[in-house]
């Protein structure tokens, strides 16, 4: 099922919009291929909100907390208190 969040028309797509539906609350983005993009509202490192944070130009959300950055699948794709590539690898291929 799916449910309408809001108008094309009223959303910036320069930053990320939050919205509740059902008692849940949701981010709406547009990201970097410029489809819209609808995910919890919760960053999966310490639940920050990802509707507080920004679009950067490549398209990926930002977490304003610690800055990780997520791509329009939800993958984590930077981490940037990570000590080498290694551990940010294993980061990253976290289920959350």
């Amino acid at each position: 099922q799916w449910w309408p969040l809001a108008e094309i028309d009223q959303l910036d797509p320069t930053r990320p919009q939050q919205k509740t539906l059902l008692g849940q609350d949701l981010v709406i983005w547009r990201d970097g291929a410029g489809a819209w993009r609808v995910f919890a509202d919760a960053c999966p490192h310490r639940l920050a909100p990802l509707s507080q944070g920004r679009v950067e130009a490549d398209g990926t959300l930002l977490c304003a907390y610690h800055a990780w950055r997520f791509d329009g699948k939800g993958a984590c794709t930077s981490i940037p208190q990570a000590r080498d590539d290694s551990q940010e690898a294993l980061a990253k291929s976290s289920p959350r």
